[in-house]
């Protein structure tokens, strides 16, 4: 049976205690807990691992601590992870016939920002060659790394997101007749979710984000919620009582965030039955279908946002809605079609060997 490692971004293992799909959904584990039905054995790795003294954790660089995971990782078929460039400082020098497979979260937009840097870009290119495959949660980022940088040609793969439509239960019906806005990406736009609010006193809007996605913005008008770093259950029961979702983020040109801001969440809200109303980006538009699945709305108008909400306003059309996209994610965006397509790859760059 085939080893795949999974390495976290940061530590967060503390948080998936218990069953995943019972306890908690599996749907940051990116299938990997049902990896094993097609012959791959998990383990995960974060920081915390190799540095079990918080205070070391916070002292030792993040390069550098994933620097030193490298030497975790030898006894492996696969790694697979989102924070695997630095790893690669240590592969150029200690050869391996361990394959290492980057989640492609925010590598485009690392590029875009740095195509003006061209000692850190090369610095960049240079890591990238050492990659032996790079999964991408849509067909645009695998286009844009296959376009720019010919040699990942054969190494990009396409594979959606998956969330845990088991552990979702959809909630059609009695829903609170408040908007929602969710998630801590920096990608996110809540500047315009407020300016919506303005639009329309007479709705409530609830807003779950950090503290650090508020910089800049003031005069939060009365019929606006805040919570901050909202515990996942409660965020739970937020997708099941909203009348609504409103994904707002910022552009494609954006130089900050995840390159597909509000994801997770966007499945998420579909898992549950609850409808969408969002940004058009490349990422939303591979995931749902506008007027079918949720209703897209140009980046930084407010207006037309007011007016999606309120076409919206019929219980049917949104419960109809709801049920196209709770059927969209258990046909193609499960974490089980997530667990199922990352398998192929595996066994496609396990039997392989690149010059």
């Amino acid at each position: 049976m085939k080893s795949v490692l999974f390495i976290f971004a940061g530590d967060r293992k503390s948080k998936f205690r218990g069953v995943p799909g019972v306890d908690f959904p599996d749907t940051a584990l990116y299938g990997l807990n049902h990896l094993v039905q097609y012959g791959f054995a998990t383990a995960a790795l974060e920081p915390a691992d190799v540095f079990a003294s918080e205070r070391l954790r916070r002292w030792v660089p993040y390069r550098l601590k994933h620097f030193i995971l490298f030497f975790k990782t030898l006894r492996h078929d696969i790694v697979f992870g989102p924070s695997l460039l630095y790893l690669m400082l240590a592969k150029k020098v200690w050869k391996t016939r361990t394959k290492f497979v980057l989640l492609n979260i925010e590598l485009t937009r690392m590029l875009n920002a740095n195509k003006n840097n061209r000692v850190k870009l090369r610095f960049i290119v240079w890591l990238l060659k050492e990659l032996d495959g790079i999964v991408c949660l849509t067909q645009f980022q695998k286009k844009y790394l296959e376009e720019t940088f010919p040699f990942l040609r054969g190494k990009c793969f396409f594979v959606p997101l998956g969330v845990d439509v088991k552990y979702y239960l959809p909630t059609y019906e009695n829903r609170s007749a408040y908007l929602l806005s969710a998630g801590r990406d920096m990608g996110r736009d809540y500047a315009t979710v407020i300016d919506t609010a303005r639009r329309m006193p007479e709705r409530e809007f609830h807003i779950v984000c950090s503290q650090r996605n508020l910089k800049g913005i003031h005069d939060v008008p009365p019929n606006v919620r805040i919570f901050i770093d909202l515990p996942f259950a409660e965020l739970h029961k937020k997708y099941q009582e909203a009348e609504l979702l409103l994904l707002l983020t910022h552009n494609d040109s954006f130089q900050g965030g995840a390159d597909c801001s509000g994801q997770t969440v966007l499945l998420d809200a579909m898992a549950n039955g609850l409808p969408v109303v969002a940004s058009r980006k490349k990422y939303v538009e591979e995931y749902v279908t506008d007027g079918k699945e949720a209703v897209l709305v140009d980046c930084y108008d407010p207006a037309k946002a007011r007016i999606a909400i309120e076409s919206l306003r019929a219980v049917d059309l949104r419960k109809e809605m709801a049920l196209r996209a709770r059927t969209r994610v258990e046909r193609e965006f499960s974490t089980e079609k997530m667990a199922e397509r990352l398998a192929t790859v595996f066994t496609r760059l396990s039997e392989h060997n690149y010059g």
